[in-house]
């Protein structure tokens, strides 16, 4: 059986290939040494490298051990919930972002995520609370890309 390693790196070094690749199309601004897709390029990069060190240690475990490997056991009931709930989360944040704004999308969906995951409640809220300001610090005031505020329009800063 092929190490998880290999895949696992070969698909995260595709994907970062793509995402550069696709990021040099993206049109430049005048007058500037830099346009929308140095970010993507740089995070194609990074991929590309992870990718590639996965995929190394995967290929050095492989040669390394002449056992094959053992299948992971099957995902049980918890892990099924678990996935089910990330994926209907990111459907929720999709749908009602511009509806009902950044805030009031990433602040409960995380809590709950959160406290479904087994995380202590205060940590839970500390988390929530902290990661949805951090967010919008970031994306704000640093890069300049406004977020949603939904409902919470005519309080937005």
């Amino acid at each position: 059986m092929i190490n998880r390693d290999i895949v696992t790196g070969a698909v995260l070094a595709a994907a970062g290939a793509w995402l550069a690749w696709e990021a040099r199309s993206f049109p430049t601004l005048g007058g500037m040494t830099h346009g929308p897709g140095l970010f993507p390029t740089i995070a194609g990069a990074g991929m590309v490298l992870c990718g590639l060190l996965i995929l190394m240690t995967g290929v050095i475990a492989a040669a390394a051990s002449a056992t094959p490997v053992a299948p992971a056991p099957a995902l049980g009931r918890r892990g099924w919930i678990n996935s089910g709930a990330v994926v209907l989360g990111v459907v929720f944040f999709a749908l009602f972002l511009n509806t009902l704004g950044f805030h009031l999308v990433a602040f409960p969906l995380m809590l709950a995520l959160l406290l479904l995951f087994g995380i202590s409640w205060w940590k839970s809220l500390l988390l929530s609370v902290g990661v949805t300001m951090l967010v919008h610090l970031i994306f704000y005031s640093f890069l300049h890309v406004p977020l949603p505020w939904g409902m919470l329009e005519p309080i937005a800063w």
